[in-house]
């Protein structure tokens, strides 16, 4: 499984991006997964109930990987051992720790924004 992060889905779901679809096509779209806060950062970047639409259909090919515990725990984890030194953000920490909670890869153009994360791997 590979769950993808908001700037894929935006380039995917809004700007049709053919690379980024090619990628997902490789990647095999029955693998792919995205985060609850992924998902609420596409909800919330809706211009208009039409687009917020659009976006929702789009989500529901994806499965959704909601917030537990355990990747509660490792986001607080995350937060406290990068925060100060590399200014994780509350939303990066949270996709990266369903990522590492889950024993997925994570599918992201920002690869600065997740690089220094021990046991996370990016695709």
């Amino acid at each position: 499984m590979v769950i993808c992060d908001s700037d894929v889905l935006i380039e995917f779901l809004d700007k049709a991006n053919k690379t980024i679809e090619n990628k997902l096509v490789d990647l095999g779209r029955g693998n792919l997964c995205i985060s609850s806060v992924s998902h609420s950062e596409i909800i919330f970047g809706s211009w208009n109930k039409t687009h917020q639409k659009k976006l929702t259909k789009g989500l529901e090919s994806f499965t959704l990987i909601e917030i537990n515990q355990s990747i509660d725990f490792i986001h607080r984890q995350l937060i406290g051992q990068y925060a100060l030194s590399h200014r994780l953000s509350i939303q990066d920490a949270l996709v990266a720790a369903t990522a590492i909670g889950v024993d997925c890869a994570l599918f992201t153009l920002n690869k600065r924004d997740f690089k220094f994360i021990k046991g996370l791997e990016l695709v």
